[in-house]
């Protein structure tokens, strides 16, 4: 399941959370967790999207890494 459904999943579960009828300790625990997988979800998707536009525009062309293979020097 992709970080965004989960979002989407919880946005959901959020919303309806009033009209369940769940009591309120129950609520507020519900409320504090989703909430801390909202903030390290955001975080992971925005790490994640800075390295694909770090990609993107060749920022990664000085990793460190190297192909094995012969060197071909002209002489």
């Amino acid at each position: 399941m992709s970080k965004a459904v989960i979002v989407v999943i919880i946005g959901i579960l959020l919303v309806l959370l009033p009209y369940l009828g769940v009591p309120s300790a129950v609520k507020t625990f519900i409320i504090v967790g989703t909430g801390t997988v909202l903030v390290i979800l955001g975080l992971l998707m925005r790490v994640e999207r800075l390295w694909l536009l770090r990609a993107l525009h060749g920022g990664h062309a000085n990793d460190a890494y190297a192909e094995s293979g012969t060197r071909h020097d002209p002489a």
